[in-house]
């Protein structure tokens, strides 16, 4: 983790905030911050996955089965409107 902190200022739900509070009292967490830290940083590695499983997937395909996948996306963005 990085030494220099950005301060941010965030809403959660009452009962993410109770449990972040009680994660401390347990001796579980440094801080509340701490882990919402833990979980971005979570989240983030995972997402991270993810994208590096999709980019082995499409390395290993065919050129057949990119124009099928390329097909595909282009119905979704049509339907979905990105």
């Amino acid at each position: 983790m990085s030494e220099r902190k950005t301060r941010l200022t965030v809403t959660i739900d009452p009962h993410l905030a109770a449990y972040a509070e009680r994660l401390v009292d347990a001796g579980k967490a440094e801080s509340v911050s701490a882990v919402v830290n833990g979980a971005l940083a979570d989240r983030a590695e995972k997402d991270r996955r993810i994208t590096r499983r999709w980019e082995e997937t499409v390395a290993a395909a065919t050129d057949e089965d990119r124009a099928k996948a390329a097909r595909m996306l282009a119905r979704i963005e049509e339907h979905t409107g990105r």
